[in-house]
């Protein structure tokens, strides 16, 4: 009977157009823009994406796109220190900003009488920005507590890190967005303006606007704004990451009220042809009280206080397959990362009941229309797909998942789920004051 449900449950969602009627134009100076009308309420989304993150980075200004961010919050020669938030707070909405590994987005959703002071507000941000050094200095500084917050002071954030400077031995994803305490507090403003005058341009950017707009006005206006942002030839010289030959381990402590362990397996980059395989796998193993880790090693042998994993795809290099667990009282690391290498067999020999692929397609296609019911995650998806190239995964992203079987399930396990290609990074905990933190590279 609950395979029937599922069934028509995946028939169903499978049925809708969740891509979107995006229409687009690109200018002569290299930037896209993408428009969708969406009348359902009076609310408009602006979203304002550079390719430029953590893997445009190296030693020295590790973090330093994310130090960029924080800077365009702080004045413009047209717009005012927190003009955006004061903007939302007058007319009701939301803005924020993300620093990823690849990407520095910006985006707010406001009322659709301020869309365009909005996105005024940003196309001043690409090529005048004030870049005060006394601003800077004091935004450094939060920058700085950031690190300490997120990474320093924080158990999981700090495993985190650790994790990626494990698994990565050349590639700039290692530091991962926060970036090298050090480096963070010895940035100068010089440095900080050179960064931006390199990487935003509008041939390195996509502006998505969506909702209760006149797609025809929207790209009047936005011609308006960008035509005289001038485009730039960027050139990049990212440090390839070396095949990995074995496996890494690493012993960190930190304070903690539990034994943590973070296991790490290399992957293809984002949108390849196994990375709707290794999302199901995410699904098969840790969404929900039925997923094969979740109820063996939590419930079943209390192993684990809790356990998830999942993929982190990349655009540059390999991306991570990432687990991450809390060890309950008693049990030791090996015995833990056994428990935890079991799963993972079970997965690459097939030894999971073919109902659990379906109820990870059913999680997995729920999870992705229900994002979209949100203008604001909808269009920050949209644009980083759009950015990179790879619109047309993103547009068929559900027929892959309703196309993988079983065995795609196995081989891929069988092909990445390798000790050679293994990171594990065991966290031994101690006393003192600890905090929580949910980082996990993305910042803001």
């Amino acid at each position: 009977m609950r395979k029937t449900v599922f069934g028509i449950f995946i028939a169903v969602f499978f049925s809708i157009n969740s891509f979107g009627a995006y229409s687009s134009i690109k200018m002569q100076n290299g930037l896209r823009v993408y428009v969708e009308e969406n009348h359902s309420l009076p609310i408009v989304n602006v979203t304002v994406l550079y390719k430029v993150g953590c893997v445009d980075e190296y030693n020295s200004i590790t973090g330093i796109s994310h130090m960029l961010e924080h800077m365009n919050f702080r004045g413009s020669k047209h717009f005012q220190d927190g003009y955006i938030d004061k903007l939302t707070s007058k007319y009701g909405g939301l803005d924020n900003a993300q620093t990823s590994f690849d990407y520095t987005v910006y985006f707010v959703t406001i009322a659709k009488d301020a869309w365009k002071k909005a996105l005024s507000f940003y196309a001043d941000n690409m090529n005048n920005l004030e870049l005060n050094e006394d601003k800077f200095l004091k935004e450094r500084s939060v920058v700085y507590q950031e690190r300490l917050w997120r990474i320093d002071n924080s158990a999981d954030g700090f495993l985190y890190f650790s994790l990626h400077n494990l698994a990565y031995t050349a590639s700039p994803y290692k530091w991962t967005p926060i970036g090298y305490a050090y480096d963070i507090q010895h940035y100068d403003i010089d440095e900080v303006k050179n960064y931006y005058k390199k990487f935003y341009k509008p041939n390195n950017a996509v502006v998505v606007i969506s909702g209760d707009v006149s797609k025809k006005e929207a790209f009047e206006f936005a011609k308006k704004l960008f035509k005289d942002k001038e485009k730039k030839v960027i050139t990049r010289h990212i440090t390839k990451e070396p095949k990995q030959t074995g496996r890494k381990v690493m012993y960190i402590k930190k304070p903690s009220p539990f034994k943590k362990i973070a296991i790490a397996f290399k992957i293809p980059k984002e949108g390849s042809k196994d990375t709707p395989v290794l999302d199901l796998i995410s699904y098969i193993l840790f969404s929900g009280k039925s997923a094969l880790a979740e109820k063996d090693l939590v419930r079943d042998k209390n192993i684990f206080v809790s356990i998830d994993g999942g993929n982190e795809g990349r655009i540059y290099d390999y991306g991570l397959y990432e687990i991450f667990g809390n060890l309950k009282k008693g049990v030791d690391f090996n015995t833990a990362r056994k428990a935890v290498l079991n799963e993972l067999d079970k997965i690459k020999t097939g030894r999971f009941d073919s109902e659990l692929l379906d109820i990870a397609k059913a999680k997995c296609v729920s999870d992705y229309l229900f994002e979209k019911e949100s203008l604001g995650k909808k269009n920050k998806e949209f644009a980083f797909y759009a950015a990179f190239g790879l619109k047309d995964y993103y547009k068929h992203y559900l027929d892959y998942i309703k196309n993988v079987t079983k065995e795609d399930i196995v081989k891929a396990a069988l092909k990445y789920f390798v000790e050679e290609n293994e990171s594990d990074c065991f966290l031994i905990p101690q006393k003192g004051k600890f905090a929580y933190s949910s980082y996990r590279g993305d910042l803001r």
